[in-house]
């Protein structure tokens, strides 16, 4: 479909790119491919950047977050690369991206601004296609970015491209515990060792969560202490803080349940935050 001459009625969008956690994440093993066998329930937070894109005559990038403003490595050009290539449309765009999510942190900031990008491309090209449709766009760039096209709760396989949407879990507030440091997401899969990883199943702790008996399991987690050994002894520090903590995603940051009080542990920064949902045909609000 050929929208070089399209006119969207809408000049300008700003909209919430939330970050995500997995309640669990299970690897089967490592595929042809060389991409993992993943099962995982993922969750969107409102913790979250913000994404404001206008139609301009010419192509122009701002970030509050200087280093992010190479076009080659962002996620926002290559989605917006990704649109014009699929669609034809080739209006020339203003976007400016405030970065609060925590990089390298394993809460998907970088997916979930290029799934809103490409949301958002399309309300602005008058809503072509549907979001089935840029879902499977958004696997071309990454195996998580299609879960921003859920409902917000999902429940993932395959890369993670494979989404099957969860009924809401119960309002759940939570804190994020963020170390003042990263890990890069393929050094930790190359550092996985899927032989070394105790079995469980993933299907049975999806059942039990949605019966209200909430499991957090990560097997990213032996690699990323291997890693950053620092972070295994993080955990058993907020493990005396609250009753359930794991590692989400590649790390570096854990996902901590059972305490309302504020937090405080040296070199961590503490977020509060809680479940988000997403109506289809809207973005997350």
């Amino acid at each position: 479909m050929n929208l070089e001459n399209f006119e969207g009625r809408d000049q300008a969008l700003t909209l919430l790119s939330p970050a995500k956690v997995n309640l669990f994440f299970r690897i089967h093993h490592r595929r042809q491919d060389q991409y993992h066998q993943i099962s995982s329930l993922y969750q969107a937070i409102n913790l979250s950047d913000t994404i404001s894109i206008s139609l301009t005559d010419k192509d122009h990038f701002h970030c509050n977050l200087d280093h992010l403003c190479n076009l080659q490595e962002n996620f926002i050009w290559q989605a917006v690369s990704l649109f014009r290539q699929k669609t034809g449309w080739n209006q020339r765009l203003s976007i400016c991206l405030q970065k609060n999510i925590p990089l390298q942190a394993g809460l998907g900031g970088g997916s979930s601004n290029a799934a809103t990008t490409l949301w958002a491309l399309n309300q602005l090209s008058h809503y072509q296609f549907k979001e089935n449709q840029l879902a499977l766009w958004a696997t071309e760039l990454g195996s998580d970015m299609a879960f921003f096209f859920s409902e917000g709760t999902a429940y993932c396989q395959g890369k993670g491209e494979i989404i099957q949407n969860i009924t809401h879990l119960p309002t759940t507030h939570f804190w994020l515990a963020v170390p003042q440091f990263g890990l890069s997401t393929p050094l930790v899969y190359q550092k996985c060792d899927v032989n070394k990883l105790t079995y469980w199943d993933s299907a049975q702790v999806l059942s039990d969560t949605l019966q209200g008996e909430l499991i957090l399991k990560n097997d990213l987690e032996q690699a990323a202490f291997y890693l950053k050994p620092e972070l295994q002894r993080i955990k058993h520090r907020l493990l005396e803080m609250f009753r359930q903590v794991s590692m989400t995603g590649s790390g570096t940051t854990f996902i901590c349940f059972g305490s309302l009080e504020e937090p405080k542990l040296p070199g961590i920064i503490f977020y509060p935050v809680h479940f988000l949902q997403r109506k289809l045909g809207y973005w997350y609000q």
